[in-house]
């Protein structure tokens, strides 16, 4: 594992939840402060990656928000960017209570109860688990660059727990995931996942195998809403993403819609020009956005559906 620096604040302090929190070039210091408010946040050890950056002026008020903190306090810092699997093994080799709060950098707490609500549910269990809170979209946080981003996440991840509860491991969204610490010493984020996606679905469906996974309505807001042109460039990122996980669970990924449609777009001719067909068509700001949505889809589908030509 690549080795990080570390500053630390308060570290001899005691807690009772690890906050960890990666970034790459994202600015932490809002949700930093939303801690800082929380009850009893002088009982939560902040831990952040900083997975790369590289950009002084954002260490450095990462660093004055965590001086801020009542309690423990650490910052890691990578000297190359790794991804968010690496980042957050960084973290969970470091904690020191016995429940983990994972959340990510553009993430929101709306309700300064929020990490009691966890722990609460944790109590309730009094057994080692997973807890997952689940996340929302906020109409004030959607612009017109980011209206299809909303939809998607509006569409496919903003479940109620009862929706999320029906495939349990699949629903783990470590943007927002309360964990006990015995848990992630035996299983940490699988680091061969190097681009976006898919890495914590991964995990799920690891952890799952043999330790409790309970949804809750927790639900954390969700700020950091892509541009269309990212979202459609991460989608195209993720292919090997995929490929790796459709190799480590094919029963599991076969059960989705998304490898369904991939798999039956498999034996369509001229794939590229279907893959740009529906990447024009899912950019098409003059297009209904539930069309755009469709069209989003298949474009991930028809990227997808390369794999199942090896």
């Amino acid at each position: 594992m690549l080795s990080a620096t570390k500053q630390t604040w308060h570290d001899e302090l005691p807690a009772c939840v690890d906050v960890c929190i990666p970034f790459f070039k994202d600015d932490p210091v809002a949700l930093i402060d939303e801690l800082t408010q929380q009850d009893g946040a002088e009982n939560y050890r902040l831990s952040l990656c900083d997975d790369g950056s590289g950009v002084p002026d954002l260490s450095a008020r990462v660093a004055q928000a965590l001086a801020r903190h009542p309690g423990p306090a650490v910052l890691h810092t990578l000297p190359r960017n790794c991804g968010r699997a690496h980042a957050r093994n960084v973290m969970l080799q470091d904690v020191r209570s016995d429940w983990v709060l994972m959340l990510d950098a553009d993430m929101s707490l709306d309700r300064p109860d929020f990490v009691t609500g966890y722990r609460d549910a944790a109590e309730a269990h009094a057994e080692p688990c997973c807890i997952v809170g689940g996340f929302r979209v906020d109409a004030a946080d959607v612009t017109p660059e980011t209206v299809l981003h909303a939809a998607q996440s509006m569409k496919s991840e903003c479940k109620p727990a009862r929706l999320r509860a029906r495939d349990p491991g699949r629903h783990v969204y470590s943007s927002s995931v309360f964990v006990h610490r015995s848990i992630v010493t035996r299983h940490l984020f699988d680091p061969q996942f190097q681009a976006w996606g898919w890495e914590d679905v991964e995990w799920g469906w690891r952890i799952v195998k043999e330790s409790p996974v309970y949804h809750i309505d927790n639900p954390a807001r969700h700020r950091g809403l892509e541009p269309d042109n990212i979202l459609i460039q991460k989608y195209a990122e993720s292919v090997d993403n995929f490929r790796r996980i459709k190799r480590l669970y094919p029963e599991n990924v076969a059960r989705m819609p998304i490898a369904r449609v991939s798999y039956a777009l498999s034996y369509l001719p001229f794939q590229g020009v279907l893959g740009r067909m529906f990447k024009a068509t899912s950019l098409s700001v003059w297009l209904p956005v539930v069309l755009r949505l469709y069209a989003l889809k298949l474009y991930r589908a028809s990227q997808y559906a390369w794999v199942y030509h090896e």
